[in-house]
């Protein structure tokens, strides 16, 4: 057996994510191996269930039965307001994002702990993920999740699957905190939006990172308030960290997404033909890259450059 190790790491993005339904189309058609997969928030669901499922088809099913599920529309319609312009299942993200904008959400939130609540969320993550143990499954899995009492970015290896990757999506304001042991977990994103340092710290030699996130929004004028300025400083600090984090990576693929928002679940098909897209692009650079190392590895004999905890803390359970 080849000691040489290659892992996927599989960034956030919630609906944006969708776009590694496309890389992994790709990467099934080219019968192409990892032995370890790591995602943070749709990239651990996504990660997850392929590392379970083992292939695509499984996944979009269990995808397109959540979209059509009422415990979804459910989820999706948590900021309705029936003085909202929008009608139809089609129109819960977008009652969501005027809401946002109207200054409902603020409200919300500061009233409630989260927008949606415990038993909707665990029923949500109990209809798409298995309930097995991670360490059960056929290809190594790891999801990514921040320690919201002490900050700690906890890379969870081992349990529950449906625990993990409720912890991992757990996006702070939306969906409740996670407790997993003596921890209280949240989104990964928050700390580690596209897990390469884990994958490394776990032993891998190669590293193709998919990032689907927003970029740095454009702002025509100045912010409307006081909380829009806080909430792009906000995002401004998580998209710089990403960028510096992501830079380990052996290979990045970045799917054309635009300005896709990050609740459009509606674009599934959009988002698939990007990941393919993104992927097909960069097939030589993935091969070259893939020679290279193993040839600096000695077929993954040594680690060079990457040895021990690497250069990032984190934490490994």
């Amino acid at each position: 057996m080849s000691r040489f190790k290659c892992a996927l790491a599989l960034s956030g993005g919630s609906a944006r994510g969708l776009a590694h339904l496309g890389v992994i189309e790709e990467v099934e058609r080219r019968n192409l191996k990892f032995d370890l997969i790591v995602g943070t928030s749709m990239g651990a669901v996504i990660g997850g269930l392929y590392a379970c499922l083992g292939n695509l088809a499984g996944i979009v099913e269990s995808f397109k039965n959540l979209f059509e599920s009422r415990l979804f529309l459910k989820a999706s319609s948590i900021a309705r307001d029936e003085g909202t312009p929008f009608a139809g299942p089609e129109g819960y993200f977008n009652r969501f994002i005027w809401l946002f904008r109207q200054g409902v959400f603020y409200t919300r939130t500061m009233l409630q702990l989260d927008l949606v609540g415990e038993a909707l969320s665990e029923g949500l993550v109990s209809m798409l993920i298995p309930d097995v143990a991670i360490e059960e499954l056929p290809v190594r899995f790891a999801a990514l999740a921040m320690d919201l009492r002490t900050g700690e970015e906890v890379v969870l290896t081992r349990g529950s699957l449906r625990r993990a990757i409720a912890a991992s999506m757990a996006i702070p304001g939306i969906f409740p905190p996670v407790k997993v042991g003596r921890r209280v977990l949240v989104d990964g994103g928050w700390v580690d939006n596209v897990p390469v340092a884990p994958a490394v710290a776990l032993g891998a030699h190669f590293v193709l990172a998919v990032d689907a996130t927003l970029e740095i929004p454009s702002m025509t004028g100045g912010p409307g308030s006081a909380m829009e300025t806080l909430f792009r400083c906000n995002e401004i600090t998580r998209i710089l960290l990403t960028r510096h984090r992501k830079r380990a990576a052996d290979v990045m693929i970045v799917p054309e997404l635009g300005d896709m928002l990050w609740a459009d679940f509606g674009s599934m098909d959009q988002c698939m033909a990007a990941g393919r897209k993104a992927f097909q692009e960069n097939v030589s650079t993935i091969e070259r890259k893939m020679r290279i190392r193993r040839l600096r590895t000695l077929q993954g004999m040594i680690h060079p450059g990457r040895n021990g905890r690497w250069n990032h803390p984190m934490v490994i359970e």
